[in-house]
């Protein structure tokens, strides 16, 4: 085993038991991307190096692909960190591990090979160097934040080496990451006159998300700051335009990871799932009930409190936002002369899942059409009856979108800015028009005005610009780091997930429905909810009493103990090495 590392010069070894079940996933050694001194001869080689830091597979999101928070079900599935039964050999954190450390790995060869080069400029080496302290702060500051305490080495490794690392403490290595990224903004350009590598900002940004998430608020506060003085990047101004494939590396942008489907470059995360079963797709991945009961009404108040709110028709006065994100029905505001039993244009064929909607309009061509996606006609129409909308276009039903992956934007720098300062309770104006700025986009193209915030209580901020995370943020893999560094993933991921009542499933468009949800929700009146949900201090939704009424059903059951705060060190790892300790519970 020591011969085959040795041969293929990779320098990582304590994940090697993942290398031999991954290594037809990742090629580990490209001849894009030596490990060997020989390939550092040019400028380009160099250049090509570092390019492999910026493959999307090192760059992992959490919720996007797998329903791991409470704005996301997968039909009825259960994802195991929602099942509450993740183990060591629990496949997200493996890979995530896996990839990360190659990603390390690779970085550092070009960090050694650059202390002796003699091809590149002192402008240049200076560069690649802020290139390389921001990749391998990035990848480091995604294992400290998942895992915890994580094997550190700043230089290459030796095999023996490899076998022997230990783990070391997150708050040791955090201060290295702050020194990484610092050098990487003292280093880099604020662009590249259209390439699209890290840059100043980027450093910045990236040391913000860090430093929120350990907690160290006046390097969040300060960093976000140094983004927001550099005067580079504004606020997009349309935000359902933003997250279409066709917006590319926008204003808004900071650091994002490039895709092109003529390159075949794509998003590859099942895109069929997402999409309308009127339009060739699954409709089996699924905004939750808690993420629509948390967008506010236009009145700035949650749903239990907004004389706004009508159960019968969700989506009616409310955040904008929720309308980009989650495919409306219903009524959508006063005087639109619409119904609760009404759809909405999505795609140019009419979304609705109303069970007496069997048949819809197809815009594009002025017919009607079967509608596949209401339960009465198709069993597999999304279970809860909503879909996601935000970054959804037409040109998914090719399975090749290639929007941009978007790692972090001006919009959550502005929210991180402003929740940092609410945490050191340092509430001024600036914080205020921080968050007001993000809202203000929000409501325009829209016919209402935001309702701004204007309290300066600490307690009522903090619910504000957690909510406001929630909503600008949906769909972007933010929510469930959210929940594990507010402490409050054992909350919101314990208990249930929800949708409709059950209804007759039957394809001829004469059949008229029948079921629980006919008889004790629709022919009473009461579509889509039956009353308002609750809204707990925190902000998290709770149905307990639509379900005690009888006007939704439970799918499954979630549960998130302590030990989840943590992902397991891969087990198979720790079989090459007996120094690497597990966390507590697994």
């Amino acid at each position: 085993m020591k011969e085959y590392i040795h041969k293929i010069g990779y320098t990582l070894f304590f994940a090697v038991g993942l290398l031999f079940n991954s290594c037809t996933e990742l090629d580990l050694v490209q001849e894009d991307a030596a490990s060997s001194a020989t390939w550092y001869q040019t400028k380009d080689q160099f250049r090509q190096s570092l390019n492999e830091g910026y493959r999307e597979v090192f760059w992992p999101l959490d919720e996007v692909y797998e329903g791991m928070d409470d704005d996301w079900q997968r039909r009825d599935v259960l994802n195991a960190i929602k099942a509450g039964n993740i183990s060591s050999e629990y496949a997200k954190s493996n890979t995530d591990w896996s990839n990360l450390y190659k990603a390390i790995a690779r970085v550092l060869v070009v960090v050694s090979q650059l202390e002796n080069q003699t091809v590149l400029s002192a402008e240049e080496a200076e560069q690649y160097r802020g290139e390389a302290d921001f990749l391998r702060a990035s990848y480091y500051s995604y294992l400290i934040t998942h895992f915890g305490d994580v094997p550190f080495y700043e230089d290459e490794l030796s095999i023996d080496e490899s076998f022997d690392i230990e783990r070391t403490s997150k708050e040791i290595i955090k201060q290295k990451l702050y020194t990484y990224y610092d050098n990487a903004a003292a280093s880099l350009p604020l662009s590249y006159n259209g390439l699209e590598y890290a840059t100043k900002g980027a450093a910045y940004a990236m040391k913000a998300r860090l430093a929120l998430y350990m907690g160290d608020y006046e390097i969040a506060a300060e960093a976000s700051k140094n983004v927001m003085d550099l005067g580079l990047y504004e606020l997009y101004p349309n935000y359902a335009e933003l997250f279409e494939p066709t917006t590319k590396n926008s204003v808004e942008t900071i650091f994002h990871i490039a895709r092109n489907t003529d390159l075949n470059v794509i998003r590859n995360d099942n895109v069929r799932d997402f999409l309308p079963r009127n339009h060739g797709g699954f409709a089996g991945r699924n905004p939750t009930w808690e993420l629509l009961a948390s967008y506010e009404c236009v009145d700035g108040l949650p749903v239990d409190e907004s004389p706004l709110f009508d159960p019968k028709n969700p989506f009616k006065n409310r955040d904008p936002r929720l309308l980009a994100t989650i495919a409306p029905f219903g009524s959508l505001e006063d005087g639109d002369g619409l119904e609760p039993k009404d759809g909405s244009n999505f795609m140019d064929i009419e979304y609705n899942p109303h069970p007496e909607s069997k048949e819809v309009i197809d815009f594009e061509n002025n017919v009607v059409i079967k509608n596949q996606d209401t339960r009465s006609i198709g069993a597999f129409a999304a279970f809860n009856g909503l879909l996601f909308k935000k970054g959804v276009t037409k040109d998914w039903k090719d399975y090749r979108t290639d929007p941009d992956l978007i790692v972090i934007r001006y919009a959550d720098v502005l929210l991180m800015y402003a929740e940092a300062k609410i945490e050191l309770n340092e509430i001024d104006q600036s914080v205020l028009d921080a968050m007001n700025m993000v809202r203000n986009r929000a409501y325009t193209n829209s016919s209402f005005e935001n309702p701004a915030i204007a309290t300066t209580d600490q307690t009522e901020l903090r619910y504000k610009v957690r909510n406001e995370r929630r909503a600008e943020l949906a769909f972007e893999g933010r929510r469930y780091m959210d929940l594990i560094r507010w402490r409050l993933a054992e909350k919101a991921l314990t208990g249930f997930t929800y949708g409709l009542l059950n209804v007759t499933a039957d394809a001829e468009v004469s059949v008229a429905p029948t079921g629980p949800l006919m008889d004790d929700l629709v022919n009473e009146g009461l579509w889509f909810w039956g009353q308002t949900p609750e809204i707990g201090e925190d902000g998290l939704p709770d149905f307990s009493n639509l379900l005690n009424a009888g006007y939704c059903r439970t799918l499954n059951v979630t549960t998130f103990p302590e030990r989840q705060y943590l992902f397991p060190i891969p087990e198979e790892d720790r079989l090459l090495n007996s120094n690497l300790t597990q966390n507590p519970g697994y």
